[in-house]
């Protein structure tokens, strides 16, 4: 199992204004309502953001805006793909990302269909037809995990296998890797742990295609390593001691202790990772991870990063505020950093407390 976190990739782009209306005032603008667009994008529903980007043609919309809204519809509202996606990332799996282009599209404009068999079956006769040894492929997910890391692989390029991200089959695709050793401490151990750095991406996966590239992976936990997404990180910042050091080294610590815990798409995992975070963040950073967990928390998702968002804000709510979901962050901030930092690490220990009386668990938060 790997456990993807989601991260934002800020673009520094600069862009003008414009006017769409002469006649219009100042105050008479269009506000894009990015978090909720991005929120339903990272969930899997981009096409319930589309009616978000309808605006009256008498008022002006800034040029950054109008041109979020054109590449947002063009990938998505339309009967096929008209944006810029694979051109922009021309490499030698061209076709394959192609096949899980059009599976992420369809899943997220078809919801109400499933569509675990149509990648499966896709993606098995791409390797039938192009890899000579694929001709004993099993149509599972085992079989076409080897398969597809050995078509990746003999292209030179490294790859995360054949898995689910947050209920979708994802495909990360890199160029080049180094790796370094840092020491965590967990559980009163240090332990040294082993981090790939990898760059040069081909695909972040669904959630980079769903957000135009705002959002995706930044890293992942094996049993035996860590893999950082490179670009998403000053390694100098409390955001990589935290949101990755701190996380991702919670998963590898919990692949030890809870060998078989998975939850609903590792909602269990990513609860506990990023109750961590809140632990350990300071001021200048939680806050901000807050709003993020706030806006992005669905219990009701089918991705595990939703559900374990919701359930870290749900219950800090209910030790701090006596309330099952405080969305105001303005009542966040007017309790000191510290205190909810107490609060995060008394609620991972009670939950680790709860695992250990459950043998062989593999899920807790949602059952």
């Amino acid at each position: 199992m790997r456990t993807l976190k989601l991260v934002t990739f800020l673009i520094l782009n600069f862009f003008s204004f414009s006017e769409i209306n002469a006649q219009t005032t100042p105050n008479d603008s269009i506000k894009l309502d990015y978090a909720k667009i991005y929120a339903l994008a990272l969930d899997g529903n981009p096409k319930q953001a589309l009616p978000l980007l309808e605006i009256d043609p008498t008022k002006k919309i800034a040029q950054k805006d109008l041109k979020f809204k054109t590449n947002f519809e063009n990938r998505f509202k339309f009967k096929e793909d008209k944006s810029d996606f694979l051109e922009t990332r021309k490499s030698k799996i061209d076709e394959l990302l192609k096949i899980y282009r059009d599976y992420w599209r369809f899943s997220f404009l078809n919801k109400e269909k499933k569509t675990d068999t149509l990648i499966m079956k896709n993606v098995s006769n791409f390797l039938k037809t192009n890899l000579p040894a694929a001709k004993n492929l099993i149509l599972n997910e085992d079989s076409i995990d080897v398969y597809q890391k050995k078509y990746i692989a003999d292209l030179g390029y490294h790859t995360t296998g054949f898995g689910k991200t947050g209920g979708l089959y994802d495909l990360l695709v890199w160029k080049t890797e180094k790796d370094t050793v840092y020491k965590l401490n967990y559980e009163g151990k240090e332990t040294a742990v082993k981090v790939y750095f990898m760059d040069d991406f081909i695909t972040l996966g669904w959630s980079e295609y769903a957000t135009l590239g705002r959002y995706h992976p930044a890293g992942w936990a094996h049993t035996d390593a860590l893999f950082c997404v490179k670009k998403s990180y000053d390694l100098k910042s409390e955001n990589f001691r935290v949101s990755y050091l701190g996380h991702e080294g919670r998963h590898f610590a919990d692949y030890k202790l809870f060998p078989k815990l998975k939850g609903v798409g590792s909602a269990d995992l990513e609860y506990r990772g990023k109750l961590t975070e809140i632990s350990l963040y300071s001021k200048d950073g939680l806050y901000k991870r807050l709003e993020f967990f706030i806006n992005n928390g669905n219990y009701d998702s089918d991705n595990g990063h939703s559900i374990a968002a919701y359930c870290v804000v749900r219950d800090l709510s209910r030790l701090l505020f006596n309330s099952d979901y405080e969305r105001n962050l303005d009542k966040w901030k007017t309790i000191p950093a510290n205190k909810i930092n107490e609060a995060a690490a008394e609620i991972l220990n009670e939950n680790t407390k709860a695992l250990e009386k459950i043998p062989n668990v593999e899920k807790f938060i949602k059952q």
